[in-house]
């Protein structure tokens, strides 16, 4: 292709569906904080995909975010050269009217699909009536099956291609808490690696890169866009979301990330989210783990059983130190943890499902993602269901999702039946260790007591930040204790609100204040109808135009902006620095 061709990157237009009655773009209330009613938390998340390859190409690009229909039509009026869809297989009947409108509307443009989905299409389920997945093969120019902006790089000839991925202008996660609807998280996330060779055979992400792990930054890289969101977020105190699939696989990458987060104190606040699994994170201790800085973890616990798996080899990211005690080991130093439990595996009966669930429960996970297992086309799992006559005929693209448990025949249950069991481990969740809030203040408070007599000043800074989050999260006792889903929960939060006192101390009036409100408005949502539950997240453009080198990013968002404003975060200001509060470490931005 000639330089300067201009591009649309985009997804498929909304409103959304919802997922067992919630919002499944919701990452937090849908998944990893569901079932606690009136201390529900809210999340939003974003194409990440589109946002980092847009940022690599020496091209025009507008990258458009939940559109409506009209208003993706609207944008094709707009002119482009290429326009690229990312495609999750949920949405291959909407993406395929995208591909014919464009067919239809712009006949010169090329179509490039990209996204996991693309490993479905070849391969479509049973209840594709529709014949979408054969209509984006035939009308689709060009289909991404590797790293997306290499990719792209090579298709337009934007040389030189193995420069450098930058990650200096992704947008940010956010989240926000019950009673605090005023103060968001604003959270970076910056992809350190694509694939995973565990080879679990229900996982499609790594399925599609063929169970190889492909690095996209290295260690030094990831340190530099750290510091870089230190200065967009004018804070020290950060949190950051690494994206690999299984982090802690290369013990040298974490050290080394480690070694250079402590080697500067203006680094110390830096505190990092990833994925792992019980194998590779037992090449460290958890000291070792939090020396590096990590603050939260996922780790796919999926079963307890040791039947689990199909070959000798499946799922083998399960080895290594006993589950429980490593969850222990993490909480005790203040890292958070995230569990993830799949319901209805083969060797899964109503009995030892319910003991699987009650085991993972008393994990205590800060979060947690409950899911049924499900056969996605490209993975060995959907090769060996469809073998054994095990898809259902009408399974369809929009039931690719978590949420789901009727277009496959489920081994030992019948039909509808693992929902039961999503329902009760959600509801245990709720009744026996209550909302993520307390889990966080709970290992705020053990990271202080382990880590404030350490030898290490880096440890002792730690500690000190640890009192901070514990302030910061205290907040929320008075309202647990009060209204807790439980009277389990409500004791727990009494106890945890006793001990800060006696560990920390008192609190000051916006303290109170503060706790005084989350509580009044906890009390209101409680005697509240339930809340109606809608997933149209507002459009977004962002446009990516290079001006003698350097990069200009301009945005607009939503459908009453009128005109794109230069990119540029707010500043926050964390709970900590209000009225000399000590607060949430900058976590939280008003």
């Amino acid at each position: 292709m000639s330089p300067n061709k201009k591009i649309l990157l985009t997804a498929s237009y909304g409103p959304n569906e919802l997922g067992w009655g919630e919002d499944m773009y919701d990452l937090l209330n849908c998944r990893l904080g569901r079932g606690h009613g009136a201390f529900r938390m809210a999340s939003h998340c974003h194409y990440f995909g589109l946002y980092i390859i847009a940022e690599n190409l020496n091209h025009p690009v507008t990258v458009l975010e939940n559109p409506h229909w009209d208003e993706f039509e609207a944008e094709l009026d707009q002119g482009y050269d290429v326009v690229g869809i990312q495609l999750k297989s949920l949405h291959t009947d909407k993406v395929a009217r995208m591909v014919a409108r464009i067919r239809e509307k712009c006949p010169k443009t090329e179509i490039v699909i990209g996204g996991y989905g693309v490993s479905t299409l070849d391969t479509p389920v049973p209840g594709d009536t529709k014949g979408s997945a054969k209509l984006i093969r035939e009308n689709a120019h060009h289909f991404c099956r590797e790293e997306g902006v290499g990719f792209m790089r090579k298709l337009l000839n934007d040389q030189p291609i193995d420069r450098e991925i930058t990650q200096y202008h992704m947008p940010m996660t956010g989240f926000s808490v019950t009673g605090l609807t005023f103060a968001h998280a604003r959270v970076p996330i910056i992809l350190v690696s694509l694939g995973c060779p565990n080879a679990c055979d229900f996982c499609n992400t790594s399925a599609f890169f063929k169970h190889q792990k492909i690095y996209v930054a290295e260690p030094e890289q990831v340190y530099r866009y750290m510091k870089h969101y230190q200065q967009r977020l004018s804070n020290d105190d950060i949190f950051v979301l690494l994206f690999d699939e299984d982090f802690f696989l290369n013990p040298d990458y974490v050290r080394e990330l480690g070694r250079l987060l402590r080697s500067d104190k203006k680094t110390w606040g830096i505190r990092w989210f990833s994925f792992g699994s019980m194998r590779s994170m037992s090449q460290f201790t958890a000291e070792e783990l939090r020396d590096c800085g990590l603050g939260i973890v996922w780790i796919g616990v999926e079963s307890f059983l040791a039947e689990a798996g199909t070959t000798e080899d499946t799922y083998a990211k399960r080895k290594g130190v006993e589950i429980k005690q490593m969850f222990d080991n993490l909480h005790r130093l203040g890292i958070q943890t995230i569990g993830s439990l799949v319901l209805g595996f083969d060797f899964h009966t109503p009995e030892n499902l319910k003991r699987d669930i009650d085991m993972f429960v008393d994990l205590k996970p800060t979060f947690y993602q409950i899911s049924p297992l499900t056969p996605c086309p490209g993975t060995a799992l959907y090769e060996r269901m469809t073998e054994e006559g095990r898809i259902r005929d009408n399974y369809q693209w929009s039931d690719f999702h978590l949420w789901k448990d009727d277009g496959f025949v489920v081994k030992n249950f019948e039909q509808n039946e693992i929902k039961k069991f999503f329902d009760y481990a959600h509801e245990q969740l709720a009744a026996r260790i209550g909302p993520p809030v307390l889990q966080a203040l709970e290992g705020a408070l053990d990271a202080h007591q382990n880590l404030k007599d350490s030898p290490s000043e880096y440890l002792r800074y730690q500690a000190d930040r640890a009192r901070m989050m514990a302030v910061g999260f205290r907040i929320f006792a008075r309202a647990s204790k009060l209204y807790g889903n439980s009277e389990q929960v409500k004791q727990r939060a009494a106890h945890l609100e006793a001990r800060f006192h006696s560990e920390i101390g008192g609190i000051n009036p916006i303290t109170g204040a503060l706790s005084h409100l989350i509580t009044h408005r906890i009390k209101q949502a409680q005697n509240s109808p339930p809340p109606v539950i809608v997933s149209d997240p507002p459009p977004r453009w962002t446009y990516y135009q290079r001006h003698n080198g350097s990069l200009q990013v301009l945005v607009r968002k939503g459908r009453e902006a009128k005109k794109a404003v230069p990119y540029k975060e707010q500043r926050i200001i964390s709970l900590g620095r209000l009225g000399g509060l000590s607060g949430a470490g900058g976590l939280w931005g008003v």
